[in-house]
């Protein structure tokens, strides 16, 4: 049986990232993982931040993504960060499962000129308190 949570956040295949991307998770038993209410959200949310929008408008989600990738090559500035926290909040707001983001904070992590770390806190549909994402970006084009 689903618990509510879980009904209510989702479910889907656990990812595992690495420095080469993304990969299926296998439990003890063989079977793929799957990663059920707020271990779901957590793992959703980075990826809807992550895809360009509109990437995936051939499968019927044309405005799921965000636009962060427009902002590869620009200046690791205060306009540059406070564009990606406006992006990075427009996006994840469009998730049905998030209420609310609350306090978006972009750090510039020291020693990497072209990476600003994003602090954001989110208010889930069933939750009483917001979880905390952190989001790295670089601008750097890879």
């Amino acid at each position: 049986m689903v618990d509510q949570r879980t009904e209510q956040l989702g479910a889907d295949l656990r990812l595992a990232w690495t420095w080469r991307g993304a990969d299926l998770v296998v439990d003890g038993s063989g079977d793929l993982a799957l990663a059920t209410g707020v271990d779901n959200i957590v793992q959703a949310l980075p990826l809807r931040l992550r895809v360009r929008r509109g990437e995936l408008a051939a499968l019927g989600r044309p405005r799921y993504g965000s636009r962060i990738d427009e902002l590869v090559g620009e200046p690791n500035v205060t306009r540059t960060q406070v564009m990606l926290m406006a992006r990075a909040r427009e996006a994840l707001e469009r998730d049905p499962r998030v209420v609310e983001v609350g306090d978006v904070e972009a750090v510039v992590v020291p020693g990497e000129r072209d990476l600003i770390r994003l602090r954001l806190q989110v208010r889930l549909v069933s939750a009483a308190e917001p979880i905390s994402l952190v989001h790295d970006e670089r601008l750097e084009a890879s």
